[in-house]
């Protein structure tokens, strides 16, 4: 492939992602040529490549823009906030909400003294449709009460907030890649061997106590995540935290 053509190439993917309507309004290979004064063989490559990112999806109908959620890494917020979508969009599913022993990695995180955990997991739906399955695990010593409370359709963030006077100030997240398996698949209603993303979030409140570790699985194909910051420059990791 030569320059020219890869650059046309960018172009049309570039232009595409900044107005996802086109693709509706120009439903062929030759409409879309026309509309951008390229050959149909860059766009064919556009389209392709597009596809390949998962920003356009096969449908029914052809191709279609694939709307992912986006999540900026650096924001200490809860998933509901981050998504910025009406509470009427989403459902929250509560499945299990039990004590454990806490396993050696656990205790590395909460502290030796903390042998048992709430474990919380959840379902979390937009529009009727599964897009995350959610495990937290938090102190039962510190959480008493909170294994015998609905969780449902409720912000865990806002829960503890309201009855435990605890506000999330900085944590870690490690972003690594997953493949489904049956009990996710089977949440999600995907196909098992799906990529998920796989977030595990340690979390301190505002007296540096860890508090909460979650790991977040969501479906690869629904999500974009960023990193933003106001000034990248002196944007660093803490270089004294420690690996969970």
């Amino acid at each position: 492939m030569e320059y020219h053509d890869l650059s046309s190439t960018n172009y049309v993917e570039e232009a595409i992602k900044s107005d996802p309507q086109c693709i509706k309004k120009f439903t062929t290979e030759r409409s879309l040529a026309e509309h951008f004064n390229v050959s149909r063989t860059t766009i064919r490559n556009a389209l392709r490549n597009l596809e390949l990112e998962g920003i356009l999806l096969q449908s029914d109908e052809g191709l279609q823009y694939n709307d992912c959620f986006q999540i900026n890494m650096l924001k200490m917020t809860s998933f509901t906030e981050e998504l910025k979508i009406d509470a009427s969009q989403q459902k929250i599913r509560m499945l299990s909400n039990q004590v454990i022993n806490a396993t050696p990695k656990l205790k590395d995180f909460f502290g030796s003294e903390q042998s048992k955990l709430i474990r919380i997991i959840r379902q979390r739906y937009f529009n009727q449709v599964p897009v995350s399955y959610e495990i937290s695990y938090l102190p039962q010593q510190r959480f008493y009460s909170l294994s015998k409370r609905n969780l449902n359709n409720v912000s865990l963030y806002y829960v503890l907030q309201e009855s435990y006077q605890v506000l999330p100030n900085y944590g870690r997240e490690e972003i690594t890649c997953h493949k489904a398996d049956k009990v996710k698949a089977n949440y999600l209603q995907i196909d098992v061997g799906t990529p998920l993303y796989k977030i595990s979030s340690y979390n301190f409140d505002t007296n540096d106590q860890p508090f909460e570790h979650t790991d977040q699985f969501l479906v690869g194909n629904k999500f974009t995540y960023h990193l933003q910051a106001n000034n990248i420059f002196d944007y660093r990791e803490d270089e004294d935290s420690d690996s969970f």
